[in-house]
């Protein structure tokens, strides 16, 4: 079973929400920056999630790189071991 929430960003509702408003006043903006987009963007998600009562999970660190390798077979070895 899914669950989910509707997320919309409505202009009325979210006056009194900060990240809201200032997405809406980024949309509003005829000269706004493209970049700053995926900034608030996030910043609204993360504020109507928790108006739910849910909360962002933390993102997983990176793998750690394999360890390199002890023993690296030089070219006439490698030649010597095809043959």
């Amino acid at each position: 079973m899914a669950i989910g929430v509707w997320m919309e960003l409505c202009p009325a509702c979210g006056a009194e929400r900060p990240a809201a408003s200032a997405l809406i006043r980024w949309h509003r903006d005829p000269d706004r920056d493209p970049k700053a987009l995926p900034k608030l963007f996030e910043d609204w998600e993360t504020e109507t999630m928790h108006a739910h009562g849910w909360a962002r999970a933390e993102q997983p660190g990176a793998p750690a790189c394999p360890p390199a390798a002890s023993h690296r077979v030089g070219a006439a070895e490698h030649k010597a071991q095809a043959v």
